[in-house]
Order: C-alpha cells, then sequence, then structure tokens
C-alpha cells in the first residue's frame, strides 16, 4: 500500500520525452546568506531545456510543491560523495549526496547536494550531460552531388 502511495505522490515530468530522471530521497541547500543548510522533501531531478529541474513531492493539495531550477551552463563540479560540507558554515551531513557547485550563483544558491542511494550514477550521467552540452557544436554542410559532409567551422 505504502508503494502505491509513493507513485501517486510523485510529480509527473512535464514532457514524455524526458530520459534522464531520478528520484531522490532530499535535497541540502546551502544558504550562503544566512550561513545554514536547508532541507528539501523528496521528489524528483530530471534534465530538461537546458536546466536540471527539481520537483518535490506533494500529496497534499494546500502544501506548496517546492522547484528548483540549475542551468546546466552555470554548473561548475558535480560529484558524488558520503556527506556534504557546507561552504559557507562547516557544517557536515553525512549521507549519499550528490554535490553540485555552480559557478554563478543565482538567488544566493550556489551549492546543492541531491540525497539518493543511486548517486554515483546520477553524477556520472549529470557530467557526460554538461560535457555535451558545454560542447561546440558541429554543423555539416551536404552537397546534393557528393555524400560526403563538409564540416564547418563556427565562429
Amino acid at each position: 500500500m505504502g508503494c502505491i502511495f509513493t507513485k501517486l505522490c510523485l510529480p509527473s515530468l512535464p514532457d514524455k520525452s524526458i530520459r534522464d530522471y531520478w528520484q531522490v530521497d532530499g535535497v541540502i541547500l546551502d544558504d550562503q546568506v544566512e550561513g545554514k543548510l536547508l532541507r528539501r522533501p523528496s521528489g524528483i531531478i530530471y534534465v530538461y531545456n537546458g536546466n536540471l529541474e527539481y520537483r518535490s513531492r506533494s500529496c497534499i493539495r494546500n502544501r506548496r510543491s517546492t522547484n528548483i531550477t540549475l542551468n546546466i551552463c552555470s554548473i561548475s563540479s558535480i560529484k558524488s560523495s558520503n556527506k556534504f560540507t557546507s561552504l559557507s558554515n562547516g557544517k557536515c551531513v553525512c549521507d549519499v549526496v550528490v554535490e553540485i557547485s555552480l559557478k554563478e550563483s543565482s538567488e544566493d544558491l550556489s551549492h546543492v547536494a541531491f540525497i539518493s542511494n543511486q548517486a554515483d550514477t546520477i553524477s556520472n550521467t549529470l557530467r557526460s550531460i554538461c560535457e555535451k552540452h558545454r560542447q561546440k557544436p558541429r554543423i555539416f554542410q551536404f552537397n546534393s552531388i557528393d555524400v560526403e559532409g563538409i564540416e564547418i567551422e563556427c565562429p
């Protein structure tokens, strides 16, 4: 019964074509302004339109669901570890996490951790997605006479 209840409370994905999504047991936010760690409930993270998005699990209609959006271009490092250490006050949380650091802090958010048992898999996949996203696009021009493509250098 609990398994069915959990499935009903999970937020739905915005698009059925999303391939990369994971369930997380919680989120830890490192608040740089107040110098404390903020926790968010379990939910789902997914990659959509160049962003890494988090939606919290919400079974009660009155309760506001928490959403976090991180631009993939602003992510500086992704790693999995057994503990999360705050950059602002040095507090440590012992849990299996995917730790994400951002280049540009948006809304005073520059350090986030997603708690999950699949931390290694999530961090490896997110790292490869970020690398692919940062690569310079290749544009090929095809002639109608021959089949070989000629790569055009982008400025």
